[in-house]
């Protein structure tokens, strides 16, 4: 078994990664010596998803205080630059609204009348704008264009590059471990939290171009994307494979807290003091990516056993002296040969058969398609729907930021107690009255999860659609927010089918295709959206309900396959179980 498993991982060597035999890749270790390895190591350097569990709290928590904030940050200087361009303008430039005749905004709660108000009190200036915060006189159609037009550019450029570095933080996550690259990639989030941080801070000095800057390293860090993604290896690595629903649903439900308490963690800061604080937000989210770079790097132990190979030499190259080598050794290729290589659709090749496999690991394989699938088909439906949700009930139930923050932070509050509690539970209970635990492979319970879960957002989506009341409508959210089950149940089932030596390449295709849906899924419905908002703007929640449909026909294609999956070399049976985690931890 353990010839078969490095066999399979040698032909994705040889065809995708090209590694010298110096520096093959980690994780082919035998499952006994695995085991003996992790057995002789004392509690705190046994790997366990009770050590990287306080580190992602800790980033979504971050990213959840610093999500409104940011964007107030860039409609802010976004304000500042126009009001400063039209305060050097000739008074007959400027009609009653503003500058340029612009009408304020009924956005924010801020109506025309008081936007005359505030014009003609004089307050329609840049040096009365605090930065970060909500600032009435922003409300404008001038700045709300121009920050609709900065952020779209932003998300595009976030958006693309993540789903070219995903897929490569992927591949050097099975090469170098979990941890390396999990820190890395928050390094990079950190740099640009950063650049937006110096850019308020000193407004009169750096331009609200370098925005970009921060965009451009979001989307190299492959963004929350890429650190779900090697948080699932990681888990992975760790869990059984009867126990892995469980723990990724873990790493969603940390996810979904951050979005649901982060926006009130951060409000509570920026009113510390009883005035108001913006950029204290943007600090202390950074001290908490600090504190989790280096609780990372000092703490938490790596996933991935060393390979034989650098045990026996003890001088193979590290993640620095392989990049030094790489840049010291000019390739030989041509033009046409390293672009192959550097296409980042080569590692898609992860779902494709091939002519060497059985006929056992054909059939997972076409499992692996069709849960990829699922996964993507359901991803996306979620991102497109976000914005328009907001927008929607805005329109048609008159929501202001308080009711629509109140239904974010509802839904998140379910889909965070979905994936930690009722996951669980309701594991717990099929395992011991329905479906006995499975030792490996994808089961009969995880397609079972994973088509009730679809079920349950194709019901609160058409429930969105006909919802004649706000009430309704969060209602709806709970009942759709039950969907966050699927996503945790289809990608623990995929890891459950390759060898932990291909789970990073994996988890970072996935990526790729979900930071692809990222970008289509969200166009598609706002222009679907504003092209149907006159006549029937729920026309767009059927759309979606439609999606979750055809994700549920494509479970049929699946099939529970209990010995295993491709080129599976019972890597399972040396992790350590999640009770055995939490009474070391």
């Amino acid at each position: 078994m353990a010839a078969d498993s490095r066999y399979s991982y040698q032909r994705v060597r040889d065809e995708a990664e090209e590694l010298s035999d110096e520096d093959e890749g980690v994780g082919r270790r035998s499952p006994e010596g695995k085991q003996k390895g992790f057995e002789a190591l004392v509690w705190f350097r046994r790997p366990s998803v009770f050590f990287l569990l306080p580190v992602f709290l800790l980033f979504n928590l971050a990213m959840g205080a610093t999500s409104m904030p940011r964007m107030n940050v860039i409609i802010s200087l976004t304000c500042r630059k126009i009001l400063s361009s039209a305060a050097d303008m000739p008074s007959s430039h400027l009609g009653p609204g503003g500058p340029a005749g612009q009408q304020h905004s009924a956005r924010h709660g801020v109506g025309h009348s008081m936007g005359m108000n505030s014009t003609m009190s004089g307050n329609f200036s840049a040096s009365s704008i605090i930065i970060g915060d909500h600032n009435p006189q922003c409300s404008i159609n001038a700045v709300e264009s121009a920050t609709a037009m900065l952020t779209l550019w932003g998300n595009l450029i976030a958006g693309v590059l993540g789903a070219i570095a995903a897929p490569y933080w992927g591949r050097l996550s099975d090469r170098y471990g979990r941890v390396k690259p999990l820190a890395a990639a928050s390094t990079v989030i950190l740099g640009s939290e950063v650049v937006v941080v110096l850019i308020a801070t000193l407004p009169d000095i750096i331009s609200l171009n370098w925005v970009y800057l921060a965009f451009l390293l979001e989307g190299f860090s492959g963004s929350f994307i890429l650190i779900m993604a090697l948080a699932s290896s990681y888990a992975a690595d760790c869990t059984r494979d009867s126990e892995r629903n469980v723990a990724l649903g873990w790493f969603h439900g940390s996810m979904f807290f951050g979005m649901a308490a982060g926006p009130a963690f951060g409000g509570y800061l920026g009113m510390s003091g009883g005035k108001s604080r913006p950029l204290l937000i943007f600090y202390t989210a950074l001290a908490m990516r600090v504190i989790g770079i280096l609780f990372l790097l000092i703490v938490v132990p790596e996933s991935l056993p060393s390979s034989p190979q650098s045990q026996s030499h003890p001088h193979s190259p590290s993640v620095t002296a392989h990049l030094k080598q790489l840049f010291s050794n000019p390739s030989h290729k041509t033009w046409t040969e390293k672009a192959k290589s550097a296409n980042p659709l080569r590692i898609l090749r992860v779902f494709v058969p091939t002519a060497d496999q059985s006929r056992r690991d054909r059939a997972a394989q076409r499992n692996l398609i069709a849960l990829a699938s699922v996964n993507t088909i359901m991803f996306g439906a979620v991102m497109g729907a976000m914005n328009v949700m907001m927008l929607y009930s805005e329109f048609v139930f008159g929501w202001g930021n308080k009711e629509s923050g109140n239904f974010l932070s509802t839904i998140n509050l379910f889909r965070t107690l979905a994936t930690v509690l009722i996951l669980p539970l309701a594991i717990s209970l099929s395992q011991r009255f329905f479906y006995p635990a499975s030792t490996h492979g994808f089961n009969t319970l995880d397609l079972l999860l994973l088509r009730l879960s679809i079920f349950s957002d194709l019901i609160g989506y058409i429930g969105y659609a006909l919802a004649p009341t706000g009430t309704l409508f969060t209602i709806s959210g709970a009942v759709a927010a039950l969907g966050a089950i699927g996503l945790a149940t289809s990608e623990a089932s995929m890891t459950k089918l390759v060898g932990s030596a291909k789970t990073g390449e994996l988890l970072g295709a996935l990526g790729f295709l979900q930071a692809i849906a990222r970008i289509v899924a969200p166009t598609v419905a706002n222009l679907t959206y504003s092209w149907t908002v006159d006549k029937a703007p729920q026309l767009v929640f059927w759309g979606i309900a439609v999606c979750f449909g055809v994700a549920g026909v494509v479970t049929f294609l699946v099939r529970p396959d209990e010995a295993g999956g491709v080129g599976d070399s019972g890597g399972d049976e040396d992790a350590v179980p999640l009770q055995a985690q939490k009474s070391c931890c």
